[in-house]
């Protein structure tokens, strides 16, 4: 959840996509009805933290963005 850049209420997610295997672009709405902006987040991978069964080294080099 975020909260809306102008007035600082709680927004929604309305929709998502994704934009590549990694990164998705979502749109949310004010939830304050005397505002109702509307903006668009972007939401992605930046590194994996624990992968069962992978070790440290590997899990760094398999990881690419992109």
């Amino acid at each position: 959840m975020f909260h809306c850049p102008k007035c600082k209420h709680s927004a929604h997610a309305r929709t998502s996509r994704y934009l590549s295997e990694n990164t998705k672009e979502r749109y949310h709405q004010c939830t304050n009805v005397d505002c109702s902006c509307t903006f668009v987040t972007m939401e992605s991978v930046e590194r994996l933290i624990a992968t069962p069964g992978v070790s440290e080294g590997a899990r760094t080099a398999s990881f690419s963005h992109g």
